[in-house]
């Protein structure tokens, strides 16, 4: 390790963001110590740490740490790779100092904690990770199987007795433990005492067993001294008291090696007993024979490593000077010695802590300032090795500001002081909280851990806005209210800086894990110790500490080159020096108002200069002695470019990741981002700083001129291409520092998903992982940090593979993933990801699909004014950023002004346009157009997608093959917005014929919907115009006429070019639709208009030609269709081919019958639909729907309605016949009462319907009687006659004289077969009369019997049966009296017949 030791230029301490509240699980101990115990024995704060061994990735990278105060012990477990959660648990042993010693071991199936209290010892065994990752879902912390029963358990805690402590011996003040070698669990633990001697616990598992013994002083006068000698003269404490050690296992048996209060290192044998060794530290030192008295501090001793293998450390405090001595135990001969390695001189500081790794010692202290100071020095120096032999010093991080630089005017103070407070990995939660307390006493404050730190912001407002308020008065000025603002906001942060500090004081150094890391507990976090690259050593350290030799090969291989650069060093020390911090401050401040920062450094350094003329006398002497300024200045410039001069070759190949097996995983917990986060902000912090001094040195160089000997080809060469180049690196740096030290917000589940709309919009696949925010909502991570958590850890860690492959080639230090030699490359690929001079763009794509939109428009803001690389890019970013922040009209002029760029970079011509590297530049233009008019469509801004739109077809040639995808966006969101007109022409303009016919059919549809009907009437299609009545009638047909009539449209546009013939065929197939569709009398009124509108265009084209073809219910095409359907459902198997395929069956030749309609078929069908009308008029009871009806049909129902003319009418038109209207109005006749219209007084045949109702039914119906029956017919006369004689109604005096009139032995008959015998036997004998010649034209006769007459007939037939009648009837005197006198007169008949018919005999004869 002495070698590895040797590539150290330094070490630098970074803290991580540990800012978040912590839940501490409490777990109270009750040993049964008296109360009184705290005070017999005060013991030392510390704290320590202890790595897994990295077995597994369960293992890897994985800490449990400590801290002890007292009686209470705080553990918890941290891994890099993951996050835990319930992994802080706080021991408290109920009165019961701890001891030092506490350490941690593990075996293949536990974790064992082993600690000794002033009266207890404890085994704490916990399942190891490897163990029990196999059953578990994620990694989770050991600590959360710490319970209060597992500490109680009787073979892991052992009470001492009182025997076995004090008996004169006093009680323990230090404490060594350690697990036995195996599988076995045994523990042991060595106590010292302060009368001198050891206690010896072994505590064995199997079987459990605990043995105690003591270990008395080595020399038997001591003993005496000690045993005769009362405790008030001799004191407890005796030369040989043991004041630090370390148990160890050596050739098979636990040895405690111990450091003396005389100086001397002793080790005892645990198994025999006794003291073993007794070896004088000072006497392989330059003090070996001298008489040092002790000093106010104990000796201390570490160890590392076990048996023959371990190096000890011994710290030796006295009065005069303090030694560090390192030794190295060996066995020779079954003895143990110790071999001197190197004896260290530490300065007179106050020694916290130290450690021994095998390749460092490492020392922590607090020096008479009270600040903290970390020292090391390389175990072994070799020869060739380029460290210093003596201590060297970490470089430690600064506290905070005491005083916060009001430099911004733009700025509130108070929003100053709020930034300041709550920055990332600036003050934690815990520390804000504390000084909250002391404005808000009665608050509870674990209220606030749960709601995060923008309700401790808020919290803090409040209590200093009350603060404030509290302190104003009305005869405040302005500026005096400003200044107590000031002064409010200025004390709280005081009162934070100071927790701040309090929470920062170092107790313990640990050096952990096989790859040395080194680590300081501090009493609320722990930082860790890295090392520093050669910039950063020229910057921080000391000027004295620089030399070509360490530096040799690092920067530069000249060594010329190499003296100029350690030579520059010392004026670059001097101008920092001399930059107040509020000059620091406002340059900084200039660089975020995008100020150039040559000319803020030109009038920064004209203003130091003209200030102090020493400082000018200094540096010009300085910079005159440095030989090769400005190869110098190269190397420095070189070095801070993070590209390395290559800014397109930070790219992934082909976009693909490719993260080797080792490094998988690697760091990707909080815990470890913030680490590497902390390591970015650290060297842009670092490199910005350096910048900046750079940049005065080189205004100092160009003012003084000849002062520093710079010749004018120096000048010149500063002047054009240092200073510009220096410039840009200052731009780059502040915008990396930015990017690393802003807070990220978390982002809604809105916003990711509208993100990974938009990805699918734009049709990229590769976005960006899930968002991980830090499980506590208290600590506020960077964006650089969580951009490591997402998809930038694994980009940066597949950019290093084939770095780190190269470096651990042949060797096996990367092997385990060990994040110490990982960290320095994995932060700096990580910084060079973020870098701004560089093709690569994958910060700024998180960024946009991470939900970072502000950060986004920050950090594009910082790069726009100098930065030329991917600017068009950024311009596509910025512009999707401000989209989803609801700024549309600027991100769409930033969209379209990304356009140029599609060319010139590939992110936007390959990635977001989807082009390839020989893609002609139009085309890409095109490409890029149609992906951003999609993302604009999916954010719901059509005028914008617009916009877009119509630039490609500007800067696109009219043959383009997208040409028509345009055009077709161009007419949907003209469309969408009711530009009608422009819609339209975008359609002609549509060169793609399939494009066009299906914009055409969104424009109709939509101006339909929107009943533009006039404008879309209008319009002059030209060769569309067959494709708008396809359309229209293909709509008519399809949709429902009872919401959308198409019809209506299609008639309209028909009449508009004249063409009545298909608009009377579209009216008649709208009646056809609303006759079978159509509902209640609406529906009706809606298909007596297309009747009309049918008829009113046939009768405007000659009558020749005035027809149509009746619609058919299904094309021909349809009909094939469904007989192919029909066939195929049958069960007549398929015929098939000799391959054994279907063949199909062939087409039906049958043509569709066609039927042509001309007027009066039309006219015929319009009166069936009035008809129907005027029944639901006059019955609004009656259903208007349930199909269409047949004439006979609509007959029947105008009869039932009483509408009589009506149905006589349509009988007549459809060759009905007209004897069941007048039976039905003979009915009603009858029945004229039973109206089905009572709420009117009056029906369509103007008949009223009170008290002369029956008599006008029956003048309707003589009408209808005598005004419809036929010459020489009886059909009605007889339907009628019947119907009234079925009711045994009285023939009406007018029916009865127009039958015998036309048929009186008809009417004969039917009032015999009704049983009207009296009115049969009076009507009989009046035609008997008529025929003898008396009323012969009453009854119908043209003459009467007469011998020159025509014959006359005489109804033989009914006359029987009424003779029949009358004979059954003969006891009844009426109607004997009848019988009798009509055949009285059938005699008379007889007669005059027999007489007529001699007459006509003699007649003919003559």
């Amino acid at each position: 390790m002495a070698a590895e030791a040797a590539h150290h230029l330094g070490f630098r301490e970074v803290i991580p963001d540990q800012s978040a509240l912590v839940h501490w699980r409490n777990i109270t101990i009750d040993t049964g110590a008296a109360q009184s115990t705290l005070q017999d024995i005060k013991v030392p704060e510390y704290g320590g740490g202890y790595a897994y061994k990295s077995l597994s990735p369960a293992t890897r990278n994985r800490y449990i740490y400590w801290r002890v105060c007292h009686d209470i012990v705080e553990l918890w477990e941290e891994s890099l790779d993951h996050d835990f959660v319930h992994n802080h648990v706080q021991l408290r042993f109920a009165d019961t100092p701890v001891l030092e010693g506490l350490s941690v071991h593990e075996t293949r199936q536990y974790v064992y904690i082993l600690l000794a209290t002033v009266s207890s010892v404890h085994r704490i065994r916990l399942p190891h990770p490897n163990s029990t990752q196999a059953t578990k879902s994620k990694p989770y912390s050991i600590l959360s199987e710490l319970t209060f029963q597992t500490l109680k358990e009787y073979h892991n805690l052992h009470i001492l007795n009182s025997s076995a402590v004090g008996a004169g011996e006093g009680l323990p003040h230090t404490a060594g433990t350690h697990l036995l070698a195996g599988e076995g669990g045994d523990a042991v633990f060595v106590l010292g005492q302060t009368g001198g001697t050891l206690l010896v616990v072994k505590m064995y598992d199997l079987p459990y067993s605990v043995f105690t013994e003591t270990i008395k002083n080595a020399s038997l006068m001591n003993r005496l001294f000690t045993g005769f000698v009362p405790g008030m003269f001799r004191g407890l404490e005796g030369c040989e008291t043991v004041t630090s050690l370390v148990v160890q296992e050596v050739a098979g048996d636990v040895v405690a090696i111990g450091i003396c209060r005389d100086g001397k290192v002793r080790a005892w044998s645990c198994s025999k007993l006794q003291c073993i060794l007794a070896h004088d530290t000072l006497e392989n030192t330059a003090e070996a024979g001298r008489k040092l008295n002790p000093g106010a501090q104990r000796h201390q001793i570490r160890s590392c490593g076990q048996g023959e293998d371990s190096i000890l450390g011994v710290f030796l405090n006295f009065t005069e000077k303090q030694l560090l001595v390192v030794y190295q135990p060996t066995l020779n001969l079954g003895q143990i010695t110790l071999s001197h390695i190197k004896t260290l001189y530490p300065p007179q500081y106050d020694l916290v802590d130290f450690s021994v790794t095998s390749a460092y010692i490492w020392t922590l202290w607090t020096d008479a300032n009270n600040e903290t100071q970390l020292l090391y020095a390389p175990v072994n120096s070799g020869e060739g090795c380029k460290n210093p032999p003596g201590l060297s010093s970490v470089v430690l991080e600064q506290p905070p500001e005491k005083d916060v630089p009001l430099t911004d005017p733009f700025l509130d103070p108070r929003e100053i002081y709020l930034r300041e407070l709550f920055m990332p990995n600036r003050f934690s939660a815990h520390t804000l909280r504390k000084a909250l307390g002391i404005y808000r006493r009665n608050m509870d404050m674990s209220t606030l851990i749960d709601h995060g730190m923008w309700k401790l912001q808020e919290e803090v407002e409040a209590a200093l806005r009350d603060q404030v308020e509290a302190r104003l008065t009305s005869d405040l000025t302005e500026e005096e209210v400003t200044q107590i603002t000031i002064e409010a906001w200025a004390t709280f942060y005081s009162h934070t800086l100071q927790y701040h500090q309090v929470g920062h004081k170092p107790v313990g150094v640990i050096g952990v894990g096989a790859d040395h890391l080194v680590g300081i507990v501090r009493k609320q976090v722990v930082s860790w110790v890295r090392p520093m690259d050669a910039l950063e050593v020229v910057a921080l350290a000391p000027v004295d500490s620089l030399n070509v030799a360490s530096l040799d090969g690092v920067l530069s291989e000249d060594t010329v080159v190499s003296t100029a650069v350690v030579a520059l060093a010392k004026p670059l020390h001097l101008v920092r020096q001399m930059v107040p911090s509020e000059v620091a401050a406002a340059f900084t401040l200039d660089l975020y108002h995008l100020q150039p920062p040559d000319q803020v450094g030109n009038s920064i350094t004209t203003s130091l200069l003209a200030d102090n003329a020493t400082l000018a006398t200094s540096l010009a002497q300085q910079l005159a002695s440095v030989s090769g300024l400005v190869p110098g200045l190269w190397a420095y410039l070189h070095a801070l470019q993070l590209d390395m001069g290559m800014p397109d070759a930070l790219t992934l190949e082909n976009g693909n990741l490719c993260v080797p097996e080792t490094l998988s995983g690697v760091l990707c917990g909080h815990a470890g981002a913030a680490i590497v986060s902390a390591v970015v902000a650290q060297i842009a912090k670092g490199r910005l700083e350096l910048c900046r001094d750079l940049l005065l040195l080189q205004q100092v160089a160009l003012q003084l001129g000849h002062q520093c000997r710079l010749t004018p080809e120096a000048s010149a060469q500063l002047r054009s291409t240092l200073l510009p180049k220096t410039t840009l690196l200052t731009q780059a740096y502040f915008a990396l520092l930015h990017v690393s030290t802003t807070a990220a917000i978390h982002p809604s589940q809105g916003t990711v998903e509208v993100a990974k709309r938009q990805l699918a919009a734009l049709s990229l696949n590769d976005g960006p992982s899930g968002i991980q925010m830090p499980p506590n909502p208290g600590r506020p991570a960077t964006v650089l940090e969580l951009y490591f958590l997402g998809t930038g850890g694994d980009q940066a860690r597949s950019l290093m593979a084939p770095s780190v492959g190269e470096a651990s080639e042949g060797t096996s230090r990367n092997a385990d993933g060990g994040w110490a030699q990982l960290l320095m490359p994995l932060s700096t690929t990580l910084a060079q990801l973020a870098w701004p001079i560089s093709r690569c763009l994958m910060l700024v794509e998180w960024l946009v699909w991470g939900g970072q939109h502000g950060a986004v428009q920050e950090y594009v803001r910082l790069l726009q004014p100098w930065c030329e690389w991917n600017s068009c890019s950024r311009k596509f970013l910025l512009g999707v950023a401000l989209l989803n922040q609801g700024e549309a009209t600027k991100a769409a002029q930033l969209l379209v002004a990304a356009m140029e760029g599609v060319v010139t970079e590939d992110y936007l011509g390959v990635k977001v346009a989807g082009g390839a590297v020989d893609t002609p530049a139009d085309q890409l233009r095109v490409m890029y157009c149609l992906r951003v008019i999609r993302l604009l469509e999916q954010s719901g801004q059509p005028a914008l997608a617009l916009q877009v739109a119509q630039e490609g077809v500007a800067m696109a040639s009219g043959d383009h093959p997208s040409m028509s995808a345009l055009y077709s966006v161009i007419f949907k969101h003209h469309l969408e917005l009711q530009h009608h007109d422009e819609a339209f022409t975008a359609l002609l303009a549509c060169p793609d014929q399939h494009r066009r016919r299906n914009c055409l059919r969104q424009l109709i549809v939509s101006l339909h919907d929107r009943k533009c009907l006039t404008t879309l009437v209008n319009y002059q299609y030209g060769s569309l115009e067959a494709d708008v009545i396809n359309i229209l009638e293909s709509r008519a047909r399809s949709a429902d006429i009872l919401v959308n009539n198409y019809y209506d449209l299609l008639y309209a546009f028909h009449i508009s070019k004249h063409n009545y013939k298909k608009a009377a065929s579209v009216m008649y197939e709208c009646a056809l639709r609303l006759n079978i569709e159509g509902v209640g009398d609406k529906g009706l009124q809606q298909q007596a208009k297309c009747y009309l509108a049918c008829l009113n265009c046939l009768h405007h084209i000659p009558p020749q030609q005035a027809w149509i073809i009746k619609p058919l219910p299904k094309s021909g095409e349809e009909d094939t269709e469904q007989e192919l359907a029909d066939r195929k459902s049958s069960s007549i198997s398929p015929k098939r081919s000799s391959d054994g395929e279907s063949v199909a069956p062939p087409l039906s030749r049958r043509r569709p019958q066609v039927k042509v309609l001309e007027l009066p078929h039309i006219e015929r069908e319009y009166e069936l639909v009035h008809a129907r009308l005027k029944i639901v008029k006059t019955q609004p009871d009656a259903s208007a729907s349930g199909g269409p009806l047949s004439a006979a049909d609509t007959i029947s129902l105008l009869t039932h309605g009483r509408l009589f003319t009506e149905a006589v009418r349509l009988a007549r038109l459809f060759e009905q016949p007209i004897t069941p209207i007048l039976q039905g109005l003979a009915h009603t006749c009858i029945h004229p009462q039973n109206a089905l219209n009572k709420g009117n007084t009056q029906d369509e045949n103007g008949i009223l319907r009170e008290s002369e109702e029956a008599q006008m039914w029956w003048n309707h119906l003589r009408e209808l009687v005598e005004g419809e029956e036929q010459s020489n017919q009886t059909v009605l006369h007889q339907a009628v006659t019947s119907v009234l004689l079925q009711h045994s109604t009285t023939l009406p005096t007018w029916l009865v004289n127009s039958y015998m009139v036309r048929n009186c032995g008809e009417l004969l008959r039917l009032y015999v077969g009704h049983g009207l015998l009296e009115e049969a036997v009076k009507l009989a004998c009046q035609y008997i009369d008529g025929v003898l010649g008396h009323g012969t034209e009453q009854v119908g006769l043209p003459n009467a019997l007469h011998a020159g007459a025509a014959p006359v007939w005489l109804p033989y037939t009914a006359l029987d049966k009424l003779l029949l009648e009358l004979r059954e009837v003969q006891q009844d005197t009426h109607f004997a009296k009848l019988s009798a006198e009509l055949h009285g007169r059938l005699q008379k008949y007889n007669q005059e017949l027999k007489s007529v018919s001699q007459n006509r005999i003699i007649l003919l004869q003559g």
